[in-house]
């Protein structure tokens, strides 16, 4: 097979041109003497701005002994490689300043943004994901993403995919309608939340109950480099809970959702507002706030203080703990193994997957077609 090796300088005929002067020691004045042509076309010439024509080529055969074809063919060539080169650049340019924002082989796997039959098209469709006119990521390097400073353990948190996250997720929020939102039955719901956790179905209550109240909710699963757990903000007059079951875990479940309501209650004021959670990165005064909030619902302090006596604790210890204070066990083995009471790896088959407990009706992502028919993306 023979391989083909583009040029790494694209060389038109100015660089002869300029050889040939230079092996006879003259100047491009003299040059435009000896071929009849103006001091301005030579300098063209040589700057490969002006084509070469056939007079053209015959005229430089006779000045410097090459023949006519070959001047033809080096400018014929230049200008080939030159018109691939500058669409080369384009494609390269467009996909290149997309790539650096946006996941989007990621996206597109998931069905956020569709697949592309060229750059251009690729470009349209990112423009209509974000609602710009013009393929111009300037705001989101003046944006502020909430709640969403990272230490430096987390070397490869990307913010630019995690803007692309809340986007498709305030998208999303679209997608769900809803009641007038009462904050005094979300208090009321918040004080009883963890009896939720022990009820059979509870999860589907639960759902069904802040929906009744005016709380959009649905799953949108993160993406890569995130860190996302969960998300509160408003759409419109509605506040939303996003769940992106990073962990697909009961606890992590009702920990990401009391969380999020404990912003709604304390922090989320107006619809600019948004928290974006890291539950395992609680760095600023809101989060530790909510945090503390959060723990409150679930009675962590009242399952730390039934095991202060016990120095070990079996299944059998959990199991009695989540009857006398009304908690699910698997929250017993979260703040246990969060306390470092209890081993990450002793318990965990008490942390059921809570993947199928959640309804379909709030996957987002199985709800794409609706989003396009909806031109919501």
């Amino acid at each position: 097979m023979v391989v083909k090796y583009k040029p790494y300088y694209n060389v038109g005929p100015g660089p002869f041109i300029k050889e040939e002067l230079a092996a006879r020691n003259w100047r491009q004045e003299d040059l435009a003497e000896i071929m009849g042509m103006s001091l301005k076309s030579i300098n063209q010439l040589i700057k490969n701005k002006q084509a070469i024509t056939v007079e053209t080529a015959q005229l430089l055969s006779k000045a410097f002994g090459q023949s006519p074809q070959f001047w033809i063919n080096l400018d014929t060539n230049y200008r080939i490689r030159l018109k691939q080169d500058k669409k080369r650049t384009r494609r390269v340019g467009i996909l290149a300043e997309i790539f650096k924002y946006m996941p989007i082989k990621e996206i597109i796997q998931k069905g956020w943004i569709k697949k592309h039959k060229n750059p251009n098209d690729l470009r349209s469709k990112v423009c209509r994901f974000w609602g710009i006119q013009k393929l111009d990521f300037s705001f989101l390097d003046k944006a502020w993403m909430p709640n969403l400073r990272k230490s430096r353990a987390y070397s490869q948190f990307n913010e630019y995919h995690a803007y692309t996250w809340f986007k498709m997720a305030q998208k999303c929020a679209e997608l769900y309608s809803s009641k007038r939102y009462s904050k005094g039955r979300l208090e009321q719901i918040s004080n009883d939340f963890a009896s939720y956790t022990t009820q059979t179905n509870g999860i589907k209550k639960f759902l069904r109950d802040i929906s009744q109240i005016g709380i959009k909710f649905f799953v949108l699963s993160h993406l890569q480099k995130t860190y996302i757990d969960g998300a509160s903000f408003y759409d419109k007059k509605n506040p939303v809970i996003v769940y992106t079951r990073r962990y697909n875990r009961i606890d992590n479940f009702w920990y990401t959702i009391a969380h999020e309501i404990a912003h709604i209650l304390l922090h989320l004021r107006k619809e600019s507002d948004a928290f974006i959670d890291d539950l395992e990165n609680l760095n600023t005064a809101e989060e530790q706030e909510a945090d503390k909030y959060a723990l409150q619902m679930i009675k962590a302090d009242e399952i730390k203080e039934y095991f202060k006596s016990f120095e070990y604790i079996s299944e059998y210890r959990v199991n009695d703990c989540a009857e006398e204070v009304g908690v699910s066990p698997a929250l017993v083995v979260g703040v246990l193994q969060h306390e470092g009471k209890l081993s990450r790896r002793n318990l965990n088959r008490l942390k059921e997957p809570v993947a199928n407990e959640i309804p379909r009706k709030y996957w987002a992502e199985e709800n794409i077609g609706r989003m396009w028919r909806s031109k919501i993306i």
